[in-house]
């Protein structure tokens, strides 16, 4: 069990210990009200996992460990939101239930301003935090609202779990269940609050100056910058966030981008896909950089734990990037030129056609080189087909060996599951997914 799946088992038994030590008459009496106290179980459970997913992407390298890197807590963000939103629905469906079987009107529990019974305030909040529930898990919502839809459903939750735990009821009444609630509380929003106004501020924060954009093509782009002041010190397989404090409409938006440059190079590279606003943005500093005056840039980080030293123990090992997937093993292949370690690598760069793959030249003339053995195999989808698990097995041959993915979420999920299929363990597959929406 990792320390992120024993925090979140240890909090959610602590949860439910506490409700029924609370809930003891609802106990004795299950039979007579099985819904009422599995609808108030769900809503402390929907409230702790609640908690738990703002706590993931909090961003403070302290706590990358509990969660294995901010990349990996940001899936685990995800899928705790979902459940504690899934939850909160659930405790509306039995509470309903309750009131339907011991003969009281449902529609006070569902529809505001029913009667003077109906906790109208409660209600609406339930579906606008329902509401911005699903919008948050719009991939198609542009990046900006997302944003805003995003931060205001968790700090609705933590206000919401502020009020029942004042509200006369279970929480209110058992001192106990009511201090592990509040705090949970307070891990919630220091968590909110710091990743929303005080991160940019106290987070470890280091000033560039862009030198040079490169345009790879159409739609990717690499930024090469200079330290100003210290230089940040990082991992191959690092990512960052960005920001362009001239950008006076976007400056206090944090982009995540993967390093593509060497850690024992000076400057830094960040290889990026233009597809949304910021990004494409980027493109106007062209012209600056052009007149000697380049924008300095806001570099936050390094975060991630899509690293070479988690898997300390193989020196063999398959990587496969898709796209702007291939951006951290360009940073991993950098380092292997300046280092006297050795591995024996299968590298599969993978893309529609020939002309996407942009990083094509520079892998094949400056880094095969090294004193590991890099077996480089460009795989072009349109002509050769869908690039799958067992074709990668088979043209390894061996056994002794980990996998490391880096692509679209889809691309990365599917390829997974097949060499899980194929009998590979968790432990010798690492995955990066390029959906940060999350962070």
């Amino acid at each position: 069990m990792t320390k992120g799946s024993f925090l979140i088992t240890f909090s959610l038994a602590m949860t439910t210990a506490l409700c029924l030590m609370g809930n003891q008459d609802l106990l004795l009496n299950a039979y007579g009200y099985p819904f009422l106290l599995l609808s108030k179980l769900v809503m402390l459970w929907s409230a702790t996992l609640a908690s738990l997913a703002i706590l993931t992407v909090i961003r403070a390298h302290s706590l990358e460990f509990l969660f294995g890197g901010l990349d990996n807590a940001v899936i685990i963000h995800r899928k705790l939101g979902i459940v504690a939103i899934g939850m909160m629905l659930a405790h509306v469906v039995l509470l309903s239930l309750d009131a339907y079987t011991n003969g009281r009107s449902v529609a006070e529990l569902l529809v505001p301003f029913w009667s003077s019974n109906t906790r109208s305030a409660d209600i609406l909040v339930f579906y606008f935090i329902l509401l911005l529930g699903i919008l948050a898990y719009n991939k198609k919502m542009r990046y900006e609202p997302w944003l805003r839809f995003h931060r205001t459903i968790g700090i609705l939750f933590l206000i919401g779990t502020f009020h029942a735990s004042i509200e006369p009821g279970t929480i209110n009444s058992y001192e106990p269940l009511r201090t592990w609630i509040v705090f949970l509380l307070f891990i919630g929003l220091f968590s909110w609050g710091y990743r929303i106004y005080f991160f940019r501020k106290f987070g470890p924060c280091f000033k560039y100056k862009l030198l040079s954009i490169e345009q790879r093509n159409d739609k990717i782009i690499d930024l090469i910058m200079d330290p100003i002041e210290r230089r940040m010190m990082y991992i191959p397989g690092n990512f960052v966030f960005i920001a362009i404090p001239e950008f006076n409409d976007k400056k206090n938006e944090l982009h995540p981008f993967s390093i593509s440059s060497s850690p024992t190079e000076r400057k830094l590279r960040l290889s990026i896909n233009q597809v949304g606003d910021f990004t494409k943005q980027l493109s106007s500093l062209i012209e600056k950089v052009d007149q000697g005056s380049g924008s300095v840039v806001d570099v936050y980080g390094p975060f991630g734990s899509f690293t070479l030293h988690r898997f300390a123990p193989y020196r063999r090992m398959v990587w496969i990037g898709a796209g702007i997937g291939i951006t951290p093993f360009l940073s991993m292949l950098r380092f292997e030129i300046s280092n006297e370690d050795f591995r024996r690598i299968w590298l599969y760069y993978v893309v529609k056609t020939k002309d996407d793959a942009v990083y094509d030249k520079e892998i094949s003339e400056h880094y095969l080189q090294t004193n590991s053995y890099i077996d480089y195999k460009l795989w072009t989808s349109k002509s050769e087909g869908r690039l799958t698990a067992r074709k990668v097995v088979d043209e390894v041959e061996l056994e002794d060996y980990a996998v490391m993915l880096c692509g679209t979420k889809a691309f990365v999920e599917d390829m997974r599951k097949q060499f899980t299929a194929l009998g590979f363990s968790s432990e010798r597959i690492i995955i990066e997914e390029l959906q940060f929406r999350s962070v």
